[in-house]
């Protein structure tokens, strides 16, 4: 079934919408399978998007955003793709979700031209001595703000923790970055510690507004560990536990929605 209208959302033959019907600007919701749940907030945009559930059992869940979402994800089966509150996309984002492993990316984040993230290889890789497998699939977090820079490529068990910075042109692969630090390169390695960053834009300015800018008075995005965390490899193991898309939904809700500290993905 393909949705090109947010009216035909009320017929899904075997699968389920929940919340408020999105806006839809030339996009379509694709469903191949059947148990599959798609979630949206109220105040959805979807704008040149794309959502195709190809297999069965999944969710995707869109929280409420001051911006358009111009995403394209491809979800197969048992997989969760959650993305939190005012994340500023500047172009199509690209979420690959395989092997019953799950993308989360928190709430305002600052994501840049041409990312794409992907939690599979998706082809197998064996060890040549006793041919076990050596590139099993693991799921994406990436936490509260948190800015992607141009054409960065998250992959597979990569952790990215609330106010970091990832450079344009990165590749991160299974790392874990922590909170407040900026990384860079192919492969990404950590350039600095200790910093945080602000979404204004510069563009525009004139030299007297760069110079009122040149120090923050205030500490709304640096993070530390207040007991409020999110214990990711539990969240994980959880979910690996849960069989039905049904389920998964009530432990989203019960991990991760009702937590809304500041510090819920710090690392």
């Amino acid at each position: 079934m393909v949705i090109t209208e947010k009216e035909a959302l009320s017929t899904l033959e075997g699968n389920m919408f929940l919340g408020e019907l999105p806006e839809m600007i030339n996009s379509k919701i694709v469903f191949s399978g059947s148990g599959n749940i798609f979630i949206c907030e109220p105040g959805v945009k979807l704008h040149n998007s794309s959502i195709e559930f190809n297999a069965n059992n999944s969710i995707v869940y869109l929280s409420s955003s001051h911006f358009p979402y111009p995403v394209t994800i491809v979800i197969h089966s048992n997989s969760i793709c959650y993305l939190g509150r005012n994340n500023y996309i500047n172009d199509k984002l690209t979420l690959i979700l395989s092997e019953e492993k799950h993308i989360f990316i928190g709430h305002d984040c600052c994501i840049s031209l041409g990312i794409w993230m992907r939690n599979a290889d998706p082809h197998l890789v064996f060890n040549q001595e006793d041919h076990a497998r050596i590139n099993h699939s693991k799921s994406i977090y990436i936490g509260d703000h948190v800015w992607l820079g141009q054409n960065a490529m998250i992959l597979k068990g990569s952790v990215i923790h609330s106010g970091s910075i990832v450079g344009a042109m990165s590749l991160v692969a299974g790392k874990t970055i922590s909170s407040n630090s900026c990384w860079g390169g192919n492969p990404a390695t950590k350039l600095k510690d200790e910093i945080f960053w602000s979404g204004e834009c510069v563009h525009s300015w004139t030299e007297e507004m760069t110079k009122n800018n040149d120090n923050c008075h205030h500490d709304h995005y640096t993070f530390a560990n207040t007991g409020e965390v999110v214990d990711i490899s539990d969240f994980e193991r959880q979910l690996q536990a849960t069989s039905q898309a049904t389920d998964k939904v009530r432990l989203l809700i019960k991990m991760l929605l009702k937590n809304n500290a500041k510090n819920r993905f710090y690392g």
